[in-house]
């Protein structure tokens, strides 16, 4: 671990050091990978990189202040450390679940069901309101982020940072990275949150601009991949989704308009993640931030 984790982590209680070899790998994420313990299937342990080591630090102070406040998501556990020095956090595994994605991909006939839960479960989520300055706000976290894009002109951030301004502010809780894979159910009927790391406050529309990204805009071949249905499924749980959120008689249309500029913003915040600009979007941006 380098310096300033070490000193992060100065003030903490001591560090359990742990040999991998006690664990298997079950899986991979945007700050490393995912392993449960040989012995003890409770404990799931989220292992990260040397290179984003204080994002995960970052990841289980913010998992600690999310759980504090009742969302319901998995318990954070410890902070341990690997024979080789890599940083890990341990939380409590929850046994006999499955994401919404993963759900609808076995039981597509539940469409409309898997849909008004995960609603519930957002506006639930919606309904909470964190103290203030328990968190970052969504739009402080999403300047900070757009400020990143190697792929932006400075006159661009600008622009982007300008808009984001003219946003609605609210104190809601806001999931930061929210869509049919990040809520998981298991089979005794509880839901959890997962992949806290972009949890802040303000307008539940930053969660929708994600979850609709993730189930619209993406192509078909990365919505198999990731999620493990087809682009027209995840549509058509997109606009059940909406009607069981919003209201029957609510039109699609004038919610994905009202939604799709925060869906845009959280394209641009990948684009450093993923490698390369997304050029589809950059006559809508330019038209947002009216930048020629």
């Amino acid at each position: 671990m380098n310096d300033s984790i070490n000193k992060d982590l100065a003030a903490e209680e001591q560090i359990r050091i742990i040999d991998l070899n006690d664990y298997v790998l079950s899986g991979g994420g945007k700050l490393g990978e995912s392993y449960t313990n040989k012995s003890n299937p409770d404990e799931l342990l989220k292992l990260y990189s040397k290179k984003l080591e204080q994002n995960g630090l970052e990841e289980y102070k913010r998992a600690c202040k999310v759980y504090s406040i009742g969302v319901p998501c998995p318990a954070p556990g410890k902070m341990v450390c690997t024979t080789d020095g890599r940083l890990g956090i341990t939380y409590t595994r929850i046994i006999g679940k499955k994401s919404y994605a993963r759900a609808l991909s076995h039981n597509p006939e539940r469409l409309q069901e898997y849909a008004a839960m995960f609603a519930k479960d957002c506006k639930e989520l919606h309904s909470i309101k964190p103290a203030p300055g328990l968190f970052n706000t969504a739009k402080e976290q999403y300047k900070s982020e757009i400020n990143l894009n190697p792929y932006l002109s400075d006159q661009e951030k600008n622009g982007v940072f300008h808009f984001i301004d003219t946003l609605p502010d609210a104190d809601t809780a806001v999931h930061g990275d929210l869509h049919h894979g990040n809520v998981i159910i298991t089979d005794d009927g509880h839901h959890y949150f997962i992949d806290l790391s972009d949890f802040c406050t303000g307008t539940p529309l930053f969660d929708l601009g994600v979850i609709m990204l993730q189930t619209c805009l993406i192509p078909d071949e990365m919505e198999r991949e990731l999620y493990h249905i087809g682009l027209d499924t995840s549509k058509a749980f997109w606009e059940a989704f909406v009607h069981a959120y919003y209201g029957p008689d609510v039109p699609i249309q004038e919610v994905e308009a009202m939604v799709r500029p925060y869906a845009f913003l959280r394209i641009l915040i990948t684009e450093r993640l993923i490698g390369f600009k997304v050029e589809r979007i950059r006559p809508v941006i330019h038209q947002m931030i009216s930048v020629s």
